[in-house]
């Protein structure tokens, strides 16, 4: 199942890879179309904001994929185990 969901989780990090692209792409063509500043600046604005709502989303996914790993891994027979316990 973990592996299932970290292959998941690289398909959306392909997919925003691929979507900052294309907000980078319009950034350029504004540019050269001497579009509005007010219009660019929104435009990166919202480029930014994209950008950091995918890195704290991947870096959370990975972050509870890697507990679920850790909690599969435990015997929890053991009520010591994963506390560190004797």
């Amino acid at each position: 199942m973990e592996r299932m969901m970290k292959e998941s989780l690289e398909d959306v990090l392909k997919a925003m890879t691929r979507l900052n692209g294309h907000f980078e792409d319009k950034i350029k063509e504004f540019r050269l179309q001497g579009r509005d500043g007010d219009e660019l600046s929104e435009l990166i604005k919202g480029a930014m904001a994209m950008k950091d709502a995918a890195g704290i989303y991947l870096a959370w996914s990975s972050h509870y994929i890697e507990r679920l790993e850790k909690t599969e891994a435990l015997d929890l027979s053991d009520p010591l185990e994963g506390i560190g316990g004797p």
